[in-house]
């Protein structure tokens, strides 16, 4: 590993650290502070909008798909509408609307389902699943999905029990699911058959007095007299693709089915089925007034009929659609007044509301009525958005890639962790050899050094001892040879004795070396 490659890793090291530091910080913090919400009382404290993102508070369409209707079962002036960019819910029958979105990750609503004994709590589906408010939509605490057995998400329709409110059905692309106790735990109860398109519930249906379930297919129509339990294939071959259903559980059972082939009625259980001429095109919404069942309701793409007489003879309203609008969604709320019942039309350009059984039409512009976010007094309660945060919703569809990535960079950091310290153990040991071979070169310098001084101060002694040799011989010459002669040994002489001299002086010098050698 190069200098450079190391120093690069060492940054990425560092930096994915802290990034995955933040990101865990961020959830840390918004959960202790879900914990202790009520002994720091945060539920009063209040996030301005501006701080916060538009998905909360904006909207910007003219005209918006209606997909989904729902009227509050005790108080027919609250009522909700799903769109494809958000819920709305009007208290006052339709005149003013406010939207909701607080808590809710999708906005793309699909189906709406009011509990008919408890009408706060109402569940909204959408193609990530399912979520539940617990105030009237007020916020939206709960979210079901892949975690509580609801393997697919894709919800196209939802139907609680009349009867038994914590009893749920869901319509999906990959089946149909039920929740026995409202919605925290699902279970596939019918799967069909891919290959035949069963397995695409598209709507689901109860009959007047819930003793039939059905459901509707790309593959036909199913029955259940259980609860879901068990299915059986009905009317296969006497039916086109089924839109919508209507069962009155009279006796014998009247039933009406919507398709794309128009109008079909049975008199006797589906025994036998009448093509009914009126009208001429497909039938996507029937509807039967709960309070005289012999006034039934049909709606087309562009138009809407009534009949007073059980489907015997049909009247068409004065609704029409010419700006390109079909009509998606068709919903009645009961009136005292037996034939003036509210009717909501939803197509996908709008929303129009007749409160005198369909004779005239107001449309209601919902996107004209959103609160915006530039008005100051919007704001959020930090405890929600420490639960969105803390949930993912605040991140949106990010949240999936953001956990990837915190993943992933763990995952980095140990492996990165690992190599960082098998290159400085590497550098580790390498510094120790050359420290012991830098050592070892000394020692050897220092016993050179000391054999060298020994060497020089034996050396210097068998000089010292030639030198007393060659004065006793030179004491000798003295006394032997004549006086010119001696003279000259004498001058001899001087020159030892000077070189004695010296000898001695270095002898000095070099047992000085030998004791700083051995130091």
């Amino acid at each position: 590993m190069r200098f450079r490659f190391f120093k690069t890793s060492r940054d990425f090291h560092k930096w994915t650290g802290f990034v995955c530091a933040i990101f865990i910080l961020i959830l840390s913090v918004s959960g202790i502070l879900l914990m202790h919400r009520d002994s720091l009382d945060l539920d009063q404290i209040e996030i301005s909008a501006q701080y916060l993102p538009d998905k909360y508070f904006h909207l910007v369409r003219d005209k918006l798909k209606i997909q989904t209707v729902a009227v509050n079962p005790h108080n027919g002036k609250i009522i909700f509408v799903g769109t494809g960019n958000g819920l709305f819910r009007s208290q006052d029958g339709g005149e003013t609307w406010q939207s909701l979105h607080d808590g809710l990750r999708d906005e793309n609503i699909r189906a709406l389902a009011l509990s008919p004994s408890t009408p706060t709590m109402i569940y909204a589906g959408t193609s990530k699943g399912i979520f539940l408010s617990e105030d009237g939509g007020d916020h939206w605490t709960d979210w079901f999905e892949e975690s509580s057995g609801l393997s697919n998400m894709d919800i196209q329709d939802l139907v609680i029990h009349p009867e038994k409110p914590e009893l749920l059905f869901a319509a999906t692309s990959g089946g149909l699911f039920v929740s026995l106790n409202e919605g925290d735990i699902w279970e596939l109860t019918f799967e069909g058959s891919l290959a035949k398109g069963s397995r695409d519930v598209r709507f689901v249906r109860f009959s007047s007095n819930a003793r039939s379930l059905y459901i509707g297919t790309a593959d036909g129509i199913f029955k259940s007299a259980d609860g879901g339990k068990h299915w059986d294939k009905k009317w296969e071959g006497a039916l086109p693709s089924p839109l919508s259903l209507v069962s009155l559980d009279t006796d014998p059972v009247f039933i009406y089915a919507g398709t794309l082939d128009g109008l079909y009625k049975s008199y006797n259980r589906g025994i036998t089925w009448i093509h009914d001429t009126i009208p001429d095109e497909a039938v996507r919404q029937l509807l039967v007034d709960p309070k005289n069942t012999t006034h039934i309701y049909m709606g087309t793409a562009r138009h809407i009929f009534v009949s007073p007489d059980g489907g015997d003879t049909w009247t068409s309203l004065d609704f029409k659609e010419d700006d390109g609008a079909t009509l998606d969604n068709l919903t009645l709320i009961p009136s005292a007044r037996l034939s003036s019942p509210t009717l909501i039309a939803g197509t996908s350009k709008g929303l129009f509301i007749s409160k005198n059984g369909g004779r005239t039409w107001e449309e209601t512009s919902l996107a004209a009525t959103i609160q915006q976010k530039s008005g100051g007094h919007l704001k959020m309660d930090l405890v929600k958005l420490m639960t969105e945060i803390h949930t993912g919703r605040f991140f949106g569809d990010y949240v999936y890639l953001l956990v990837d990535i915190a993943t992933i960079g763990l995952i980095a950091l140990v492996f990165s962790g690992f190599g960082l310290a098998f290159y400085r153990k590497r550098i580790a040991k390498s510094k120790q050899i050359k420290k012991q071979i830098t050592e070892e070169e000394a020692v050897d310098n220092l016993l050179d050094i000391q054999e060298t001084a020994d060497e020089l101060s034996q050396e210097s002694v068998e000089i010292h001892d030639m030198i007393e040799h060659i004065n006793s011989h030179l004491a000798k010459c003295r006394s032997v040879y004549i006086s010119k002669e001696k003279k000259e040994v004498d001058k001899i002489g001087r020159h030892i004795t000077d070189l004695d001299k010296k000898m001695h002086h270095l002898i000095e010098k070099i047992e000085e070396f030998n004791k700083i050698s051995q130091n």
